[in-house]
């Protein structure tokens, strides 16, 4: 019953128009997945403070940490790759096992479709100790792996399985592993991530993260910084972020991101931006759109 509620919230999101992916890989060696305007404008990595929607991308682990029945829908822009991604999400962890659905979409060119379907659950397994499991179907078009070299074509399953940490109330952790069946395909490989969350005071979330690609590089892991800060000013969230990115592109890739959004009782309206500043030029726009259920 509770899937069926889930799945209809999911469609009436998809429909309703908009949810994004950031970029399912830019070139064949990006391992980007879906994301919201939170994570993006944080620098990409929320492991250890990603919750509601954006656990689904980042920790399953961490749905269980708020109680919530969120509908969220977005849209991404990529200008420079001439990408869009559109797509839907829905988490409830009003209960003691939260779950979530997510499906995206990601147009490039007005060519090539990659698509993204998940499942995720997430359950506390003591006082501040969490354990998530998220399965995903992946279904990616391009070039066929062939001669040792992994492209990008997929379809099929995989599995990220994620745990959060929070040992005092100004101190989270967050670990995921990614991609655990090593799918063939350089736009999902093994890859595992960490990051640390302070909360000096309840409206400052300071970040650091880190995501490490061990399959896709004959030089061996390559690894992806980033860090952020977040201030809640009223309903008002302002976001700043920075990433050090090895992994994406063939160089090194310098980005700073940034965010803003209103948030009400009922629903929330959340832009981010992504902006190469050396290494590269390319310019990602993402809006999230989130209505909020309320609870009896």
């Amino acid at each position: 019953m509770e899937l069926t509620v889930l799945a209809r919230s999911l469609c009436c999101a998809t429909a309703l128009a908009l949810v994004p992916s950031v970029a399912l890989g830019q070139v064949q060696t990006a391992p980007e997945t879906p994301v919201t305007a939170r994570t993006m404008a944080l620098g990409g990595g929320t492991h250890a403070i990603a919750q509601s929607t954006s656990a689904l991308y980042v920790n399953p682990a961490a749905m269980s940490q708020s109680r919530v029945y969120h509908v969220d829908s977005s849209v991404l822009w990529d200008p420079a790759q001439g990408r869009w991604s559109f797509g839907g999400a829905v988490v409830d962890s009003t209960r003691k096992v939260g779950a979530g659905l997510a499906y995206h979409y990601s147009l490039l060119d007005g060519d090539t479709r990659n698509h993204d379907f998940r499942i995720a659950l997430g359950a506390a397994l003591a006082e501040g100790v969490s354990l998530g499991v998220t399965g995903r179907y992946l279904d990616y078009v391009g070039v066929p792996t062939a001669n040792g070299v992994r492209g990008s074509a997929y379809s099929g399953f995989t599995v990220d399985v994620g745990i959060a940490l929070k040992p005092w109330s100004w101190l989270t952790l967050g670990v995921t592993g990614y991609s655990l069946s090593n799918p063939d395909t350089a736009l999902s490989p093994l890859s595992i991530g960490g990051g640390i969350g302070i909360i000096p005071i309840d409206t400052l979330h300071i970040v650091a993260d880190t995501v490490w690609d061990v399959t896709s590089f004959a030089d061996g892991p390559r690894a992806r910084w980033s860090g952020g800060v977040e201030l809640l000013a009223s309903r008002v969230p302002l976001r700043l972020g920075y990433t050090y990115d090895d992994i994406r592109l063939n160089n090194p890739v310098h980005l700073i991101t940034a965010g803003l959004g209103y948030i009400d009782q009922m629903f929330a309206v959340e832009a981010a931006l992504r902006q190469e500043v050396h290494g590269g030029s390319q310019t990602t726009l993402l809006l999230n759109l989130r209505y909020f259920h309320r609870l009896l």
